[in-house]
């Protein structure tokens, strides 16, 4: 079972695009910049495709972690996507998106603190090696909720997310109704490509406290959130950049899908 990179699988329950007919979110690119940040190591493959297919590659690089045990060869990199057909903004459309994972999403309509459906996917990945060559996939739907122009995805996949020892010590683990969650807020930076970071900024990411990627329009400083928690075989996730929310609020939240 391939170790779990948390970091990396934060920011693609993030990640929303439709390489087909729905136009990416506005800060899209600060997303897979600060992907790219956290996993400089990995390759990117985008061959033949379009910007919005490229957008959903770098997403895609985090795809495989924690739950999915690989067939063989070292993963660097990972290809993949919103499935074709599968994006949706009508609510009543979950249950056949359900039905082709075979997964049980629950999904509200709405949350009581205001966040309400907006759409929904079906992302596919594949695990590569270096020579381009498949070893392993994954398969996840992704429930989109919007508030005062704020993002929240709900992430849904078969498969209990493990994590490590080095991403336990920075998470908060709570107990509630005989559930465990894990809570993280994570700081992200991002830079003009002609301003450089500061001595305590890059001491920051020295540090695992700050996250720093370049390539933005102009500097600007968020916050990623996110719960996690495993049921019934399946790994279940709230997060969104900058939606400003305690545990116990994601918790709420994670009360009303069930």
């Amino acid at each position: 079972m391939q170790s779990n990179q948390l970091r990396d699988e934060q920011i693609k329950n993030a990640l929303y695009a439709d390489a087909y007919s729905y136009d990416p979110p506005a800060d899209l690119k600060q997303r897979i910049d600060a992907q790219i940040a956290r996993q400089k190591k990995e390759v990117i493959y985008m061959k033949k495709m379009s910007v919005k297919k490229v957008a959903i590659v770098a997403a895609a690089l985090c795809a495989l972690t924690g739950t999915v045990c690989m067939a063989g060869g070292k993963i660097a990199g990972y290809v993949g996507g919103t499935r074709a057909g599968s994006q949706t903004g009508a609510f009543s459309d979950i249950a056949k998106l359900e039905k082709k994972l075979d997964v049980a999403v629950n999904a509200p309509e709405d949350f009581n603190n205001g966040y309400a459906f907006a759409d929904a996917h079906i992302a596919d990945f594949n695990a590569v090696d270096e020579d381009n060559i498949k070893v392993g996939s994954e398969s996840e739907l992704n429930v989109s909720y919007e508030k005062d122009g704020k993002r929240l995805s709900y992430i849904v996949k078969k498969g209990a997310t493990v994590f490590s020892d080095t991403e336990l010590a920075r998470a908060q683990v709570l107990e509630q109704d005989g559930q465990t969650y894990y809570y993280f807020a994570d700081d992200y930076l991002f830079l003009p490509t002609d301003e450089e970071p500061t001595a305590e900024e890059l001491a920051a990411q020295d540090a695992g406290t700050l996250n720093i990627s370049d390539g933005s329009d102009e500097r600007e400083e968020k916050t990623y959130y996110s719960l996690w928690w495993n049921e019934d075989g399946q790994s279940f996730s709230l997060a969104g950049f900058d939606v400003d929310m305690s545990a116990q609020e994601m918790i709420d939240m994670a009360a009303q899908i069930k």
